[in-house]
């Protein structure tokens, strides 16, 4: 049988030169973690790739057929610019408008939009004068959050599509009901809300100094489950380039 026939002090020497190469191991491993948990968890919304070979959506027009595949939006309408949303499609029954995409269901639809915004009305399910948008996002969602819908879930910042921005989910009233009002317009595409009940969830987004709205809508109850699955999964595809 081995023996160790060194002293205390000389066993306690050895201890105390691995306790601090050790813990050094262990500081390291804890930072290294740590920043894994940042990178990895520094996002509200998971950030896709853009989808490669996007067809632009159409700008002239309107409900034409798009069948599955990637498609980006021009949120400007101006060649020269940069700045687009991109996302894939991988249900039937999609047409197209020139901000975005949607399903009808019957009198109803299913829908996605991707805009800049020139004008907003306010109160909504009137007709007023048109204003000016607001130049950052949290000033023209503060103008749409608080424009008369009703409020399901309140305004809040939120990192999304790999931007900074607001976020609020909102629901068309019961004045609304039997008439579409205006709500927003942009140089591509101008918004109107109908029927009472609709939900329409917004992310109000900078992105690279220019304010740009992400909008899913649907109606509890009229929009079938699968369609509003399909929305959400066109959402986990959506990549917002400047």
């Amino acid at each position: 049988m081995q023996v160790d026939d060194r002293t205390g002090t000389e066993v306690q020497s050895e201890r105390n030169r691995w306790r601090g190469p050790l813990i050094g191991i262990a500081v390291g491993v804890l930072i290294l973690v740590a920043g894994l948990v940042f990178v990895l968890t520094r996002d509200d919304t998971p950030v896709a790739e853009p989808a490669p070979n996007a067809t632009q959506m159409p700008a002239e027009d309107i409900d034409a057929p798009l069948p599955p595949g990637a498609y980006f939006i021009d949120t400007d309408g101006d060649q020269a610019s940069s700045l687009r949303g991109t996302f894939v499609i991988e249900g039937d029954g999609w047409t197209s408008v020139p901000s975005g995409a949607r399903k009808n269901v019957g009198d109803d639809f299913v829908a996605l939009m991707v805009a800049e915004v020139d004008e907003v009305w306010s109160p909504v399910c009137e007709t007023p004068d048109p204003i000016a948008a607001g130049t950052t996002a949290a000033d023209l969602a503060s103008q749409i959050a608080t424009n008369g819908f009703t409020v399901r879930e309140t305004l809040a910042p939120v990192t999304a599509f790999g931007h900074n921005g607001q976020h609020v989910v909102l629901e068309v009233p019961a004045e609304c009901a039997g008439s579409a009002y205006p709500v927003w317009e942009g140089p591509v595409f101008g918004r109107y809300y109908e029927p009472s009940g609709r939900i329409v969830e917004y992310w109000f987004l900078d992105v690279a100094g220019t304010p740009v709205i992400v909008e899913g809508d649907w109606t509890p109850g009229t929009s079938p489950e699968e369609d509003i699955a399909e929305l959400r999964a066109m959402l986990d595809t959506l990549v917002i380039t400047p």
